[in-house]
């Protein structure tokens, strides 16, 4: 026969400004008490081990009383929502684009110059929505993936070894920006016009669009410390 264990019985008390909370059990073999301030002190219980205790956890930095007390949240901390019917799901069923890796090039330079001093985002943009801000979609968008972006990845190492843009961190997710070096002397002038956002783009010009036969895409490439012996 199964000797069932009995409920452990609870008692709540605020005695000169303690909580107790006195608990049987066969596991002490006697009654044992455990005490703790009553301002911390709730009216729920938790199930530890199959006994019974009371919730005594302090209030946390989420709850209602400081989130009131507070005050108001400052526009940094509001997080901007995307538009409605900018989900990556739904902007692959969309009709497939061709853009070139030039292109691609200036449209990121055009986004990310919007950007600058967190304008468009209060954040660096991310892979994905900078692939959504330029325009990919249906099947480009599709073979560009979460991780992968090989559509895109080209175009992105491109622009970072020639010093256009920079990865501003890696991890959970790729977020890029203008890089200094491009900015030091000021930047293009790019169309602040939601209607026509790459009406500008055709004067911007760079070093190298096509992706190197050998070697990493991102990599800078010098000329030979000794190119006599190079030639050899």
């Amino acid at each position: 026969m199964v000797q069932r264990r009995a409920r452990a019985p609870v008692l709540l008390a605020a005695v000169a400004g303690l909580a107790t909370v006195t608990t049987s059990s066969w596991l002490f073999g006697s009654a044992t008490t455990f005490a703790f301030p009553a301002s911390l002190a709730v009216k729920e219980s938790v199930l530890v081990d199959g006994l019974k205790f009371a919730a005594t956890n302090a209030r946390s930095d989420g709850s209602a009383v400081t989130m009131y007390a507070s005050g108001h949240n400052i526009p940094e901390k509001v997080v901007l929502r995307e538009p409605k019917g900018m989900k990556v799901a739904l902007l692959k069923k969309m009709p497939t684009t061709h853009l070139t890796i030039e292109e691609m090039m200036q449209r990121i330079t055009t986004v990310l110059i919007r950007n600058i001093g967190l304008r468009v985002s209060r954040q660096p943009l991310s892979t994905v929505r900078l692939m959504k801000m330029i325009g990919l979609r249906g099947s480009q968008l599709k073979r560009s993936g979460r991780m992968n972006y090989d559509e895109m990845k080209p175009a992105l190492a491109m622009l970072e070894s020639q010093k256009v843009i920079c990865k501003i961190k890696s991890w959970p997710e790729h977020t890029w920006e203008i890089h200094e070096a491009f900015r030091e002397f000021g930047v293009p002038p790019v169309s602040m016009d939601d209607r026509e956002p790459w009406k500008m783009c055709s004067i911007l010009k760079f070093e190298r669009v096509k992706p190197p036969k050998y070697g990493p895409i991102s990599g800078v490439y010098r000329e030979p410390k000794y190119p006599d012996i190079a030639k050899r």
